[in-house]
């Protein structure tokens, strides 16, 4: 079972075994345990699973076809985190509300946001260096995408603890869907963020939210349901996995001094540096795949029939450490060009900040290691522990000295 303690004392030897083995398994996911989902494990048949059209997030615009395994208190919170939410949605109607959003991610918006996140990454480790050591995924990690995108979509500062403890405790609570505290966190999150439309629609600022609702009042027929989604969305999703990355990312550096010293000694070579996020990317992700689809016919690979109704996965994890594709894949390697990693996904719905999580990194990165050239852990390395979170490689801390 993918999540279960055995696989997630080695993921990536269970990943190499699919691969090679079995691309298109029947299994279960730790978190959906009644449920079977065929997990496909090989780079070429995650980007075609992810392009091909008889897989759907929401077959008929109903929502995922898992919802009803659920029980019925917890259905109405999901459908509004799933059936109303872009990233559950298929075209025509996931290609109209991302282009309502597109705006504020593109490249050259998002370079504007570079000197913002210098700035705060300066300033926490202004006071982080003082004291000497720090949970970096807590205290600096966590900080600096969660206050890019409170600001982007204009959270007033009063109210940013909230959103984040919320966001936190829904994305790791969402892996019991069936409990009564997580329909009780999604319902109490939901009212903050009806509570933060109802401020932009009296107060309107320039941020991403107020964008949405004008064009909700101009008549591009974003409905209430959408509109609540949506912000959701950008709220939890703008940090959730940047903050790991950094936090990956570090870790990966410091189990590789040789090319953590290359950047070091360049740290005005974007080219490198860019090259090196891809390959944590790659090598280390925090997302081990992506959204499950629904089959809206039965579909055959390698032998394995995928039934109608059935939920399959693209694990992109797998995908990132394939040999058909990456010469020696489980090397961690900066100078690694062409670097066609899944991390981000692929297809329309490939990451939306995806530009935004690479800046934010490889800022953060340099900022860090520039400061501290002797940053090294507080603990054994074997004392770093991944969170038991299927799909998901999250390091619970990450101490660590300055220096």
């Amino acid at each position: 079972m993918v999540g279960s303690p055995e696989f997630l004392a080695d993921p990536y030897a269970h990943y190499a075994w699919l691969r090679e083995n079995a691309p298109v398994y029947r299994g279960r996911l730790a978190y959906v345990s009644d449920q079977d989902v065929w997990m496909v494990s090989r780079h070429a048949d995650c980007r075609a699973l992810l392009t091909d059209e008889r897989f759907q997030r929401s077959p008929g615009g109903n929502g995922p076809g898992f919802l009803e395994q659920f029980p019925e208190a917890a259905r109405e919170p999901l459908k509004l985190l799933t059936t109303y939410s872009m990233i559950m949605m298929d075209d025509p109607a996931h290609r109209r509300l991302r282009m309502l959003v597109v705006k504020p991610f593109t490249p050259g918006a998002i370079a504007r946001i570079g000197k913002r996140v210098a700035e705060l990454a300066h300033g926490l480790l202004d006071r982080l260096e003082q004291v000497g050591t720090a949970d970096l995924r807590e205290q600096f990690a966590l900080p600096i995408p969660s206050t890019v995108i409170n600001e982007m979509m204009g959270v007033p500062h009063a109210d940013r603890d909230r959103f984040q403890k919320g966001a936190q405790a829904l994305i790791a609570g969402g892996f019991d869907y069936g409990q009564d505290s997580w329909v009780r966190e999604v319902n109490e999150m939901t009212e903050l963020v009806r509570q933060l439309i109802e401020h932009k629609r009296t107060e309107p600022g320039e941020d991403i939210l107020t964008g949405l609702i004008h064009a909700e009042e101009e008549g591009d027929r974003l409905d209430e349901h959408e509109l609540v989604a949506m912000a959701f969305l950008l709220i939890t999703a703008g940090y959730e996995t940047t903050y790991n990355l950094i936090t990956n990312a570090v870790v990966t550096l410091l189990d590789h001094p040789d090319e953590l010293a290359r950047l070091r000694s360049a740290t005005d070579d974007d080219e490198l540096w860019r090259g090196a996020v891809d390959e944590v990317l790659r090598y280390n992700s925090p997302v081990g795949g992506t959204e499950p689809v629904t089959a809206t016919e039965d579909v055959v690979w390698h032998g394995v029939t995928i039934p109608a109704g059935a939920s399959a996965v693209p694990l992109t994890q797998a995908a990132n450490r394939d040999p058909e594709v990456f010469e020696d894949p489980d090397r961690f390697d900066i100078d690694r060009r062409p670097n066609n990693h899944l991390a981000f996904g692929h297809g329309v719905h490939y990451c939306l900040g995806a530009n935004l999580a690479r800046l934010e990194t490889r800022v953060a990165l340099g900022i860090l290691f520039e400061r501290n050239p002797n940053l090294r852990l507080a603990v054994d390395r074997c004392e770093l522990t991944i969170e038991p979170l299927p799909l998901w490689t999250r390091y619970q801390t990450l101490p660590v000295r300055f220096g």
